[in-house]
C-alpha cells in the first residue's frame, strides 16, 4: 500500500462523518491543480496557447474561449442494467435505479475524475449485489455548484442539466448515457460539456428524442433541479465528490470503499435508525425558481418543445485534475481543442 493511501486511511481513522463529507475528492484535486499551472495535458489532446481574454456579453457558454470536442466517442467497457428502474407511476425527480424503498444517494459530478473512478470501478458491482436483488435503490445527484460558483468549470451545470434532460425524456436510456459520458470523460480542466457534445453522447448511447434533449439543455429547463441538489449537498456538508449518503452517514467510496459497501449492507438489511433512509428522503420538493414538477418533466410523446433559445451558464473556469493514482484522467480518448 502506497504512502498516499496510508495517509488517507490514517485521516479516515481520525475523522467522523462530518469530516468525510469534505475530505479528498474533486475539491482537493482542484486545489492541487490550481497550485501547479504548468502541468502537462494527457495524450490525445492539443493544448491551445492562447485564450480570449474578454468575451462579448451576448456570447453563451457554448462559445467558451477554449473548447474541447471529442473526435471519437468509444463504446464503454462497462455497463449497467437497464432494469430495474422505477416505472412511470413513481416519477422520481432525480435519476434512480432500483425499486426498493431503502435508498442511498450518490453525490457526484459529471466532470470529476474521482466520480468517474467510482462509476467505472465500484458502481456496477454495488448495483449487481444490492439493487438487482431488490434490496436497495440508488438515487444520483450531481453537485454542479460549490459555494455558489460552478464546480469544476462553467460548463458543469450544463452537464448536470443534460443528464436530467436524458432522465426525463428517455429514462430507460439514462444509465447507458451515463456510461458513455464517463467512458469518454475529458479532463475537467477543459470546458468540454457543450450542448453539441452532450447531444452527441446521447446519440451514441441510443437515447431517443435527442431534439427534445437539445432543447431542454438550451432552455435550461432543469436549472432549478440542479441548484436544489447543490443546496442539499451544502446542507449535508458535502464539499467534494463522490459521496454516498444513507441514514445520516456520509462515506467517500474512492477513499474507503469498505465503508460504502457497509452502508449498502445496512440499507439492504433495513437498519435505518431514522426510518427514512438518508438525508435526501424527500426528493419531491419543488425547486425555488419554479422549475417543472416531476409529473410535468417526464416526456411521454415526440412533440417538439419549441424554438431554440440558447441559455448561458454562470461564469467560471475549469480546474486541472488528476485521478487518485496521480495520472491524468481519461488519456485514452481523442479530442480537439479550438480557440475562438
Amino acid at each position: 500500500m502506497g504512502d498516499r493511501e496510508v495517509d488517507r486511511r490514517r485521516v479516515l481513522s481520525l475523522t467522523g462523518a462530518a469530516a468525510i463529507a469534505s475530505v479528498s475528492g474533486c475539491a482537493s484535486i482542484a486545489q492541487e491543480a490550481n497550485s501547479d499551472p504548468n502541468r502537462q495535458t494527457g495524450s490525445g489532446t492539443e493544448r491551445s496557447t492562447e485564450r480570449t481574454a474578454n468575451a462579448s456579453s451576448d456570447r453563451t457558454s457554448d462559445d467558451a474561449s477554449t473548447e474541447v470536442h471529442p473526435q471519437t466517442i468509444d463504446e464503454p467497457d462497462f455497463e449497467f442494467p437497464s432494469d430495474p428502474i422505477p416505472d412511470g407511476s413513481t416519477n422520481p425527480r432525480y435519476p434512480t435505479i432500483g425499486t426498493a424503498e431503502e435508498t442511498l444517494t450518490l453525490y457526484g459530478n459529471w466532470k470529476c475524475p474521482y466520480t468517474q473512478e467510482f462509476v467505472r470501478g465500484q458502481l456496477g458491482v454495488l448495483i449487481d449485489d444490492f439493487v438487482t436483488t431488490g434490496d436497495v435503490s440508488i438515487e444520483l445527484r450531481n453537485v454542479a455548484y460549490l459555494d455558489g460558483e460552478p464546480y469544476l468549470g462553467s460548463d458543469a451545470p450544463r452537464a448536470s442539466e443534460a443528464g436530467l434532460a436524458v432522465w426525463n425524456v428517455d429514462p430507460g436510456s439514462f444509465w447507458t448515457y451515463l456510461s458513455y459520458v464517463f467512458a469518454n470523460q475529458p479532463q475537467e480542466r477543459y470546458e468540454w460539456a457543450s450542448t453539441d457534445t452532450l447531444v452527441r453522447f446521447a446519440e451514441q448511447a441510443g437515447v431517443e428524442r435527442v431534439d427534445r434533449i437539445r432543447q431542454a439543455i438550451r432552455d435550461r429547463t432543469y436549472t432549478g433541479d440542479v441548484q436544489t441538489s447543490a443546496d442539499r449537498a451544502e446542507e449535508i456538508g458535502i464539499s467534494t465528490v463522490p459521496r454516498v449518503v444513507y441514514d445520516g452517514d456520509v462515506t467517500a467510496p474512492t477513499v474507503d470503499p469498505e465503508a460504502t459497501r457497509a452502508q449498502f449492507e445496512r440499507a439492504a438489511n433495513g437498519e435505518s435508525e431514522t426510518g427514512d433512509g438518508s438525508f435526501d428522503s424527500d426528493t419531491s420538493d419543488d425547486s425555488s425558481d419554479g422549475s417543472p414538477s416531476d409529473s410535468d418533466d417526464r416526456d411521454t410523446d415526440d412533440e417538439d418543445d419549441g424554438d431554440d433559445a440558447d441559455g448561458s451558464d454562470s461564469d467560471g473556469s475549469g480546474s486541472d485534475g488528476v485521478d487518485s493514482d496521480g495520472s491524468d484522467s481519461d488519456e485514452s480518448s481523442t479530442f480537439s481543442i479550438s480557440v475562438t
